[in-house]
């Protein structure tokens, strides 16, 4: 016993001792366990990275949908601030003329840009720009405008400072007479009709005649659009012709025939004309109109017109 005990002693201290099979076991166990845990941590990182991506996914359709509906509050915006100044009544040149219009179809083409169903960031950038510069372009207009109105105030009181002096001689009646015919032709401006309200339903028109407010696409027959005119004791009481300019849900201008009126000394084209009697007693006047292709799902915006220029507006959406 002695001896066995210092021959292994003898062993240990030389190094000479070998694993079992049962080593070699728990070897093996150990190998497999730092497998699954490699595997485990694996494919945690892959789920961590799929829902970062999910995440910045659903963040950037968040971020351009909030984009877009700021795009269309800026256009907003910018066409109030064109209405502002185009209210003013001024004789406007033909280059503002030019600029006026050029703004609003600016307007109506950024405008069906960003109601698309699917926007990029590529379009939102392209049309962030063209807002940026359609807003500097309106803000020149309206500079414009202040302008040609000062000049006006200056030419209305050389005008009056005229009358007061016509008696001291004659020849200033000539310059009177001018100063008078650009006066007429203001009051020609501000005589145009401007609608106060207006209503657009979509109408369904049953096999036993009756009629009814509709809103789904596929069941309208026609649009009936009502519409009040605002008081205007300078407007003449006569039959007015309207013209409807109706936009459909993509953006597109709808014509039957190569319709063509001028507004302002601007030609544009319509979609369907009108007579309306005029009396400045704020009746409710009534328009139908019906898309012989049948209606699409969309807004449909429409804009009635006189020959001086736009009358109002008003929207549509049919499901």
């Amino acid at each position: 016993m002695t001896a066995s005990k210092e021959t292994v002693e003898k062993q240990l201290n030389q190094g000479n001792i070998h694993y079992t099979s049962d080593d070699t076991t728990i070897r093996k166990d150990n190998s497999k366990i730092y497998f699954f845990i490699v595997a485990i941590l694996a494919l945690l990182v892959t789920n961590v990275y799929f829902y970062i991506k999910y995440r910045n996914s659903t963040n950037q359709n968040v971020s351009i949908i909030n984009e877009q509906g700021q795009m269309e509050a800026e256009l907003d915006r910018i066409e109030l601030e064109l209405d502002r100044v185009t209210k003013e009544n001024i004789e406007l040149t033909e280059v503002l003329k030019q600029e006026r219009e050029e703004a609003r179809v600016k307007i109506e083409e950024l405008r069906a840009k960003l109601s698309q169903n699917e926007v990029s960031r590529s379009m939102l950038t392209s049309a962030q720009r063209e807002i940026v510069e359609l807003k500097a372009a309106v803000a020149q207009y309206a500079k414009e405008i202040e302008k040609l109105k000062s000049e006006n105030a200056m030419l209305i009181t050389e005008r009056n400072n005229l009358k007061e002096s016509v008696h001291q001689a004659e020849s200033k009646a000539t310059e009177l007479e001018n100063i008078n015919h650009e006066l007429e032709n203001k009051v020609s401006t501000a005589s145009a009709l401007k609608i106060s309200s207006i209503n657009i339903n979509a109408i369904r028109v049953k096999n036993n005649g009756k009629e009814s407010i509709e809103t789904k696409a596929k069941h309208t027959d026609k649009l009936k659009i009502e519409f009040n005119i605002s008081d205007n004791s300078l407007a003449k009481i006569a039959i007015y012709d309207v013209y409807l300019r109706i936009i459909e849900p993509n953006g597109n201008l709808l014509i039957s025939t190569n319709n063509i009126f001028e507004a302002d000394g601007v030609e544009m084209q319509y979609t369907e004309r009108t007579g309306i009697e005029f009396n400045n007693d704020g009746k409710l006047y009534t328009i139908e109109w019906k898309d012989e292709e049948g209606f699409k799902s969309g807004t449909y915006t429409v804009m009635l017109y006189s020959n001086k220029g736009i009358m109002g507006k008003g929207t549509i959406k049919l499901l």
